[in-house]
């Protein structure tokens, strides 16, 4: 049994600095942020082309090397003798465009000419040399001032100025990059109405910086400022506000250490403006982790700065603005202590967050927003968790997980994919831990390549659709018993036992009030189940029986459908059902109803 190989490049990263790397997307270009690092980015050039490099924060088309003037003085008002000729100095400089991008170069070194224009047939003659993959070139002038203004566009290499006046609010890109040293690196990144946001540094925690308007890599800025220009600004809100986060839905979200705010250009939904500073303000006053949040639909998760939990921040229309609630006020047994290291969201084809917690325990969380359905699960594995990713293969998220496990006394780190949700026969599916599935031309006794689970005497697997247990590996190999006799789709792995119970049921008796402290009994359960195989039911783990099949299931048949389950005759002092699993088979639940039985 085969196995892939992974892919390798250098980092400027070591191990522990990975925790603390933010990063966002686009197309073939991931951006990372860490606050010991420059801005670097991760390129995908080919399936075996990965490189980092350093943002530049810079125009992609270069300003001329050089341009020069020459005054053009045709008349000095001679019949005067020169009384009404007053020459001024005039100074140039030459941006260059690139129509594809729509990008301005920063600005050429200056030249002056000494010259009086305002008399006809004077002028001052520029020229400059061409710049590579510039289609245009911009022309801005200074009259005994320092501040340039736009006097003119032109395709060709040269340009004449007979005294135009020059646009005193269009001025050339100055040079701006401010994380160009240590101290000024930023440690999260987001994208939002086509800028990149960078934000919180060592020198300054509650700052923010975007870039220019459609241009992710140029944080340029002009004197007067243009409304696409880059931008800087900082929370401030009565205490340093370090922004642990960014993230955006309808409007860019601060997460900072002590709120959470909306930023937008004008307070009002508006677009972020270079001209004018952006509209702040605090929302949540409830402080966000390090971990970056996850946006699902238009929802966002984040963790608290303090406690164990998870909170979703919606927009709420009684109050006319956002709202933090607790996601985990149902499960809190599972968070208390802990924190979440890493965590994803995988949409489809079941809408599933899964998280990491710090012990390496993997809890997954269930979201159907429109339904009205969440809550937690755990998922426990032998080993440890370490991180998680979602990637959208062939229409399905497919989840990633990196998991360390001891082998033969040896620790090992695994990269691990989760199966596809989608099977079209038992045979093809694999509900197994650390697991490995093949398919053989021939069927065979024998499988090899199983090494990961060297040592093991409980190992399960499918083979051509039935489940079996209790295999050993030895030598990376598994021989099937005699009676189970040889296959050619195989599936082999560790099992694990899925456990579900119900909550205690809570209702008000008529003329008895509630059923709280009175001996109940489920009776009987109403199980709806869909492509499922073998399960046991009942009233409580030491009193589970299987399910049995109806009489116009045939044999074999995975459950569909209703199912009744007559409980044990025992009473409790809560009314719930169990239903318990270990045979590697499909289980999917989809409701749960009982007619319980209540004593005094």
């Amino acid at each position: 049994m085969g196995a892939s190989r992974i892919y390798q490049t250098g980092s400027p990263y070591n191990g522990v600095e990975l925790a603390e790397l933010d990063y966002e997307q686009t197309a073939d270009t991931l951006y990372l942020a860490h606050i010991d690092h420059p801005p670097t980015k991760l390129v995908r050039s080919g399936n075996t082309r990965w490189s980092f490099a350093p943002v530049s924060f810079m125009p992609t088309v270069a300003a001329p090397a050089s341009c020069w003037v020459t005054a053009s003085v045709g008349n000095t008002d001679g019949a005067n003798s020169g009384q009404n000729y007053f020459p001024q100095s005039a100074t140039y400089c030459v941006t260059a465009i690139n129509d594809a991008t729509g990008e301005e170069s920063r600005a050429s070194p200056t030249a002056s000419a000494f010259n009086d224009l305002s008399l006809k047939r004077n002028s001052n003659s520029l020229a400059w040399p061409a710049v590579t993959g510039a289609n245009r070139y911009k022309v801005y002038k200074a009259d005994n001032t320092q501040f340039f203004g736009y006097i003119g566009t032109t395709t060709s290499l040269s340009f004449v100025d007979d005294n135009i006046g020059a646009a005193q609010n269009l001025a050339p890109p100055l040079a701006n990059n401010p994380f160009a040293s240590v101290g000024n690196y930023p440690s999260t990144v987001t994208m939002f109405q086509q800028r990149a946001i960078w934000a919180r540094t060592a020198n300054t925690p509650h700052g923010i910086w975007t870039s220019k308007s459609a241009l992710i890599e140029n944080m340029d800025y002009s004197l007067p400022l243009r409304a696409d220009d880059a931008m800087s600004f900082a929370i401030m809100a009565g205490r340093v506000n370090s922004v642990n986060q960014l993230t955006s839905t309808t409007a860019l979200l601060a997460l900072t250490s002590d709120g959470v705010f909306q930023i937008d250009g004008n307070g009002s939904g508006g677009p972020l403006d270079g001209t004018s500073p952006p509209a702040v303000r605090r929302h949540v006053g409830r402080g966000s982790a390090r971990l970056p949040p996850l946006v699902v639909d238009n929802v966002v998760f984040y963790a608290p700065a303090t406690g164990g939990s998870i909170r979703s921040l919606g927009f709420d229309f009684a109050i006319n603005g956002l709202r933090a609630n607790d996601v985990t006020i149902f499960s809190p047994h599972l968070f208390q202590g802990h924190t979440i290291v890493s965590w994803c969201y995988s949409q489809e084809p079941r809408s599933l967050i899964w998280a990491v917690r710090d012990d390496g325990k993997l809890v997954c969380f269930t979201w159907e927003q429109e339904q009205n359905v969440w809550g937690w699960t755990l998922c426990e594995t032998d080993g440890k968790v370490l991180s998680v990713c979602s990637v959208s293969e062939a229409g399905e998220d497919r989840v990633y997980l990196i998991v360390e496990r001891t082998i033969v006394g040896q620790t090992l780190r695994f990269v691990e994919r989760m199966v596809s949700h989608r099977w079209d026969a038992v045979a093809d599916s694999c509900y197994l831990d650390c697991a490995v599935s093949a398919t053989f031309a021939a069927p065979q006794s024998v499988f090899t390549g199983l090494w990961h689970l060297e040592g093991h005497t409980n190992v399960a697997g499918i083979i051509d659709g039935v489940p079996v247990t209790g295999l050993t590996v030895a030598n990376g190999a598994i021989t099937l018993p005699p009676a189970l006799g040889s296959a050619s789709v195989v599936s082999f792995g560790l099992p694990y036992t899925v456990e579900i119970e119900t909550l205690p049921l809570r209702i008000n008796l008529p003329g008895s009030g509630s059923n709280l402290g009175k001996v109940q009994n489920p009776a009987l359960a109403v199980l709806t189940l869909h492509d499922t195989g073998p399960i046991t039911a009942g009233i409580g783990s030491a009193d589970l029986y299987p399910i049995k099949p109806r009489a116009s299931d045939a044999a074999g048949d995975l459950f569909n459908g209703v199912y009744l389950v007559a409980m044990d005759n025992k009473v409790r002092d809560e009314c719930t059902v169990g239903i318990n699993q270990t045979l590697p088979v499909p289980l999917t639940l989809l409701g749960i109803a009982v007619d319980p039985v209540f004593g005094g």
